[in-house]
């Protein structure tokens, strides 16, 4: 397995740190006065520990399952080769056979193995959570666009505008966390939330090194 420092640099540590200074708080709040004992403060405390370590555990999932993916993208030939930009016309058809009015352009050529496997995981969760929350016949616009030297990746729904959760069926199973690690196992970012006019957003910018180039498609 590769190291991958962006990737675990993530939230993992950064909940790790967060439940050293909850810690400590809490530890303060039972030494400070024990005759007079805050117990609600206490509560509250062990409260955010207990939920930062959920959110911890959900993070560590979501590292894991990229980071099992980057191995078996090695060579062992074990799992095939990772899903591309060649392959998003799979996950247009399938959002379009589940009801959803999906349109896609593509303006991207030459884009590294690893950052296309990331974005058509990210096209994935995002299509598969507007299809679950955006209601029937949602209206879902797909745009990937090579150009400054990264691959930007956007998809809006039309919905409810409902969060993403945990995962949704036929996604990855991490939702929007997985989308961030995504973004991250590639050096990138991502963003994600409702929109003012209604629906959903996702917006991901994954740098590509070298190899950049040119291809466009649209459906």
């Amino acid at each position: 397995m590769g190291w991958n420092p962006p990737l675990l640099r993530g939230g993992g540590c950064q909940s790790i740190t967060l439940v050293g200074v909850q810690t400590s708080v809490a530890a303060h709040v039972l030494a400070a006065d024990p005759d007079r004992l805050d117990r609600a403060a206490v509560a509250r405390a062990l409260d955010d520990i207990a939920e930062t370590c959920r959110t911890a555990r959900g993070e560590l999932r979501g590292t894991l399952e990229v980071l099992r993916e980057s191995e078996h993208s090695g060579g062992a030939g074990t799992r095939g080769p990772l899903p591309g930009l060649d392959s998003l016309s799979d996950l247009v058809d399938a959002a379009r056979a589940a009801g959803a009015r999906v349109e896609v352009e593509v303006v991207a050529d030459g884009v590294p193995s690893g950052v296309g496997a990331a974005a058509y995981r990210i096209v994935q969760e995002a299509l598969t959570n507007a299809v679950r929350h955006g209601g029937a016949g949602v209206g879902i616009r797909v745009g990937l666009r090579a150009g400054g030297g990264a691959l930007r990746v956007t998809v809006t729904d039309e919905g409810s505008g409902a969060a993403v959760g945990s995962g949704v069926s036929g996604g990855s199973g991490f939702g929007l966390l997985g989308m961030r690690e995504r973004a991250r196992s590639v050096g990138g970012t991502l963003e994600a939330g409702p929109r003012p006019e209604g629906g959903f957003e996702v917006q991901a910018v994954l740098p590509l090194g070298t190899g950049e180039g040119r291809m466009g498609w649209a459906r």
